[in-house]
């Protein structure tokens, strides 16, 4: 009895599914709606199933057209891009950058660029472009400056680089320097301005190490940043559990 039972269960539970299935839209087969549940609750597209309408540039490759912009402070050139570029991330969202999006490949602060290392490799470029779009020098005219959260822009240029086809370590690397020395607007609170950029190198350094040691995901990096953000504001120099050896998490 307790088997029939069992395999009953299993059976309706089937069906069950297949008709929620069928609710949900146009016939489709089992495997195909699992795949589409799966990257809807998948935290970043280095977790998501293949799928055409997640995870995806549309438009590119990058291109550059006009004359090389000269920004005060920068002793680089900046290039406009030619064409609109649109990025789905994991969630579905359209992020864009439009037409005359000032960029130099490099959205990396530059106090970070010598732990980071290149910071305008060809699997960075669109990346680099949309994060600026967002909230890059430059760009402030743009419909897209700051309309969105400044910690969803700095996921969204780490979920970039994972599609743009930047190895996964190296994209927690890219997306710790931008959460740690990036803009963050109108969001008093948690500003670091004014922290002394030795301060910021150092805790940088030890991020850095920490992510090698531990491949922690996106969430656990943000997590981490917001943790030793107080110290870091109030001058204090808060040496991570790891270093010492209190706590191989560095928590």
């Amino acid at each position: 009895m307790t088997k029939t039972r069992i395999i009953s269960g299993r059976v309706l539970g089937a069906c069950a599914l297949m008709a929620v299935a069928g609710v949900a839209g146009a016939v489709i087969g089992l495997p195909e709606y699992i795949a589409r549940t799966a990257i809807q609750v998948a935290e970043s597209c280095l977790d998501a199933p293949e799928d055409e309408t997640r995870c995806r540039f549309v438009g590119g490759p990058l291109q550059m057209a006009g004359a090389p912009v000269f920004l005060e402070n920068f002793h680089h050139a900046f290039l406009p891009t030619s064409a609109k570029i649109d990025f789905l991330d994991a969630k579905g969202e359209t992020w864009t950058a439009p037409p005359q999006t000032l960029t130099d490949g490099a959205t990396i602060p530059p106090i970070f660029a010598p732990l980071v290392g290149d910071r305008q490799s060809r699997e960075y470029l669109m990346a680099a472009a949309l994060h600026d779009a967002y909230c890059g020098v430059g760009n402030e005219g743009l419909e897209t400056w700051q309309t969105r959260p400044w910690e969803e822009v700095h996921r969204m240029f780490y979920e970039a680089l994972i599609v743009n086809g930047t190895p996964p370590q190296k994209a927690k690397l890219m997306f710790a320097a931008v959460y740690l020395g990036g803009p963050r607007w109108d969001d008093p609170e948690r500003s670091l301005e004014g922290v002394d950029e030795a301060a910021l190198l150092e805790e940088m350094k030890w991020c850095l190490d920490w992510i090698a040691r531990n491949n922690p995901s996106p969430a656990e990096i943000e997590a981490w940043m917001r943790k030793r953000e107080g110290a870091l504001k109030a001058g204090i120099v808060a040496v991570p559990g790891y270093v010492d050896g209190a706590d191989p998490r560095g928590r």
